[in-house]
Parts: C-alpha cells; sequence; structure tokens
C-alpha cells in the first residue's frame, strides 16, 4: 500500500517532536567540551546538562499520554512544540549555568509533553494495519537519522568561527524547525476529541520527579563533595523515598485509584526480566558517547568536527544493524541480542587497544565505532520488543510507557555513576583532567560488567517451550 504525500506529509511533521528530542540528546553529547570552557562548568554541572533534559522527560512520560486524552492529543502536541523552541531559546542564550540548567529542563519536559502525543496521533490518523507500520517505521527511522546528524552536528557547530561562543547555535538550529513544525501542524493535524472524564495523576508526576532527584543529586555531589555525612543521609533517604513511592502506588492501584503504574504488568516475568535488561543497559549506553567524546577533545586532541564525523560511523553501523535485525527479532530475539552484546564489549576492548596507541589510526578508530554500532543496533532495538511482545494489548500502551521511563532513568543512573566515576577528580574540569587514561579503563570496565548485567537478564528469559504465566 503506498502513502500519498499528504500522509507522508503528516508524518514528517508529526515525527518533529522525537527528532528535536533526540537530536538534542545527541548534540550534546560531542559539544559538551566547549559548552564546559566558555560557561567554567564544574564536573557535576556538566553532568546536570544532560540529567535534568532525561529527568524532564522521564516524569512526563507516562501521565502525557493522559493528558493528551484529557485536552486533546493536538493541543498537547503544539503544547509542547511551542515549549520545546522557547527553551531552545532560553538554552542558547544562556550566559549563565543555572540559566542553561533551567532550559535544559524545560526541554525535556516539553519533549515528555510532545513525543507521545507524535505516536499517539500516528495511530489516530493511520487506522488501517499496513499504512500504519509504514508510518510508524518511517518514524523510527527519523529518530534514527536524528540520532546521527546529532552527533554530527555536535562536532560541526561547535568549531564554527564566525560567531563567538558557537556552541549556541546547537540549540538555535531547534528554533526555525520548531516554529515550522507547530504551524505545519496547527494547520493540517486534524483535532482530537478531548475525554475530560480520564483523571490526570499530577501529584504522582511530581512524585516521581522528586525521587529522581533526590536519587541522583548524591550520586552526581558524592564524588566532588568526598561523601560528607549529609551526602550518605540523602542517598538513603532517596531510597526510603523510592520505597514509599512504589507503596503508595502499590496502594492506589489496589483501591483502584488512578496511578502512573499498572502493577499486573509486574506478574509477567519477560516484562520483568526485559526491564532489568533495559535498565543495565542504558546505563552504557549515554555514558558512553560521553565519555568517548570527552576523551577524543580532551585527550586525543580531537577537534569537535573530528569527533562528530568519528561518531557518524557508530551511526552507521547501528542504523544497517536494526534495519536488518527487526525481521528476525519474534524468532530469535535472545540470540540476537546475546550476539549484539559480545560485539559490543569486543568493541570496547578494541577501544581501549586503540588509544592506548600515541597516535589513534583513524580508519581503527571508524571501524571500531562502526562496529560498536552494530551491536547497539542489535540490541538496542530487540530489548522493547522482547520485553512488551507478552503482553496483553490491552497494557501495551502503560507497558511502553513505563519502559520507557526506566530507559530515563537507567540514563540518569549510567551518567551519573559511569561518567561520574570517569569524572572522578573534582579539582580538575571536564577538559583538564591528569588522569584520564586511567579514568577511561576503569569506566570502559564498569560498562562491560553492566553489559554482562544484560546478558544474564537475557538468559534468563524463557524459551518459546516454556510456558510464561501473567
Amino acid at each position: 500500500m503506498q502513502l500519498q504525500i499528504r500522509d507522508i506529509l503528516k508524518i514528517s511533521i508529526l515525527s518533529t517532536g522525537i527528532f528535536l528530542f533526540v537530536i538534542d540528546l545527541f548534540i550534546i553529547n560531542v559539544s559538551l567540551p566547549s559548552i564546559q570552557e566558555t560557561l567554567q562548568l564544574t564536573t557535576s554541572e556538566t553532568q546536570w546538562i544532560i540529567i535534568l533534559y532525561v529527568i524532564g522527560y522521564a516524569s512526563l512520560l507516562i501521565c502525557s499520554g493522559n493528558a493528551g486524552h484529557y485536552y486533546g492529543r493536538k493541543k498537547i502536541y503544539l503544547i509542547g512544540m511551542l515549549a520545546f523552541t522557547t527553551s531552545s531559546l532560553i538554552c542558547a542564550l544562556s550566559n549563565t549555568v543555572y540559566l542553561l540548567l533551567f532550559g535544559r529542563l524545560l526541554q525535556g519536559i516539553s519533549s515528555g509533553l510532545m513525543v507521545p502525543q507524535g505516536i499517539a496521533l500516528l495511530t489516530f490518523l493511520f487506522k488501517e494495519q499496513e499504512k500504519r507500520s509504514l508510518a510508524l517505521g518511517i518514524y523510527g527511522s527519523i529518530a534514527g537519522v536524528a540520532s546521527i546528524l546529532g552527533q554530527l552536528l555536535g562536532g560541526i557547530l561547535p568549531d564554527q568561527t564566525w560567531i563567538d561562543e558557537s556552541w549556541r547555535l546547537i540549540f538555535l538550529i531547534n528554533i526555525p524547525i520548531g516554529i515550522f513544525a507547530f504551524f505545519m501542524a496547527y494547520l493540517t493535524i486534524p483535532t482530537t476529541q478531548a475525554q475530560p472524564t480520564l483523571h490526570i495523576n499530577l501529584i504522582s508526576m511530581f512524585q516521581l520527579f522528586g525521587v529522581l532527584i533526590c536519587l541522583i543529586c548524591p550520586l552526581i555531589l558524592g564524588p566532588e563533595l568526598h561523601w560528607p555525612l549529609w551526602i550518605i543521609i540523602l542517598l538513603s533517604t532517596s531510597i526510603l523515598f523510592i520505597l514509599y513511592f512504589l507503596k503508595q502506588q502499590k496502594n492506589q492501584y489496589d483501591l483502584g485509584h488512578a496511578t502512573l503504574i499498572n502493577f499486573s504488568l509486574f506478574s509477567n516475568k519477560i516484562f520483568n526480566l526485559g526491564l532489568g535488561a533495559a535498565l543495565a543497559y542504558y546505563m552504557v549506553q549515554d555514558a558512553y558517547f560521553i565519555i568517548n567524546s570527552n576523551y577524543l577533545q580532551a585527550y586525543k586532541h580531537f577537534t569537535p568536527t573530528m569527533t562528530g564525523i568519528a561518531f557518524v560511523y557508530q551511526g552507521i553501523g547501528y542504523v544497517i544493524a536494526s534495519v536488518i535485525v527487526s525481521r528476525f527479532i519474534q524468532k530469535n530475539g535472545k540470540k540476537i541480542i546475546l550476539n549484539g552484546l559480545t560485539m559490543m564489549v569486543i568493541a570496547l576492548i578494541a577501544h581501549l587497544f586503540i588509544y592506548n596507541q600515541s597516535k589513534v589510526s583513524i580508519q581503527q578508530l571508524h571501524g571500531v565505532l562502526f562496529f560498536y554500532g552494530l551491536g547497539c543496533g542489535t540490541v538496542l532495538p530487540s530489548l522493547m520488543t522482547i520485553a512488551l511482545k507478552d503482553l496483553n494489548t490491552d497494557l501495551t500502551g502503560i507497558g511502553s510507557g513505563i519502559y520507557l521511563t526506566i530507559q530515563q532513568i537507567a540514563i540518569c543512573l549510567g551518567i551519573a555513576l559511569v561518567l561520574g566515576i570517569y569524572l572522578h577528580d573534582q579539582k580538575e574540569t571536564f577538559l583538564q583532567m591528569k588522569n584520564l587514561t586511567h579514568a577511561y579503563g576503569l569506566s570502559t570496565l564498569i560498562s562491560i560488567v553492566l553489559l554482562l548485567g544484560v546478558a544474564i537478564f537475557t538468559i534468563l528469559l524463557p524459551n518459546k517451550k516454556d510456558k510464561i504465566g501473567h
């Protein structure tokens, strides 16, 4: 079945939300050293630039779907797009770290509003299964392109010489895209009917935000402040806060009230193991990009452009692998994930040998990044498919929301822990560390251990012949 031009136009407009979210998730990785140098950021401030973006997104992710039902999906999508465009301007004009952090948090919150609505509107507009599959396939491809483009632009834009502090361009480019997408969505996307009978649990949303802040904050500040007593107390309190939050959610669920979490999902063994695997995997993913981007620029003296181009090879490997494995995941998902993890571990070990050379071979670097991308593209799409495949259809939506929230929480934990270990010396700034080689090796070792954790969760997945209980 062929898509008409107006169909492709609508898909492109609704894919702008995920495009902007993904591109800003990746574009910052290569640009961080330039931003850190201009604003004289500390280690913890550097981490918060990424973490606040992800926390804002994760906190809105689950209840955003209900907001779309309550107020209308188109309205929430437009509000999210306008807020993202405005917050990008705030980031671009920031002259203090606090204004930049506020802008990044607002970017994450607005992404949490618009991304779920884009998917929901696509499924609403394309009711025929074949057209819907094509639309979602294009949507996923655009997200993949955004990840590659983000890393490339994150290198090229900070290297521009026609403007002072050219890293600001990474945020400025969002503004014309956001304005165009806002007006095109307003003019071409039909309005969906609001359902004001649904309940939006804002209290639970703010509780989740508080839980994440209380957990992440001590993990970031601890190494920098040499773990004073109040940090340890805060970390212990955050664990109690998490247990209280889960207990409160369970009580509300048992009473039949609206909650962020549907606890019936956790009676499914595959879903639970899939969440565990995702938690371990995503603790590696974003920290890997930031660590390697910094190491190449700080220790191997790569320019931002050279670094961005190098990571394009990783993106190409990811896209190729994800396209190939998509047709085999349902039948051989377990083997596919284990093979992909093996490739990633081999690539991480190869990183150590390549970086140990006095002069990095560009060809070898591009080759190992491409190979690492093949591993990522094999594992990442398979994890979500495996985790959700055994859920009843009425639970798939909330299940995917919980999975994506765990994904974002894992990214925050990875940045706080794995990246935090890499940036362990609070007296040195992001570009001036003297012990980068040792720090890189240690963080890589932890990444390998986490990937082995993913492998354990995968091995524990039931085989096809096993009976799965709900």
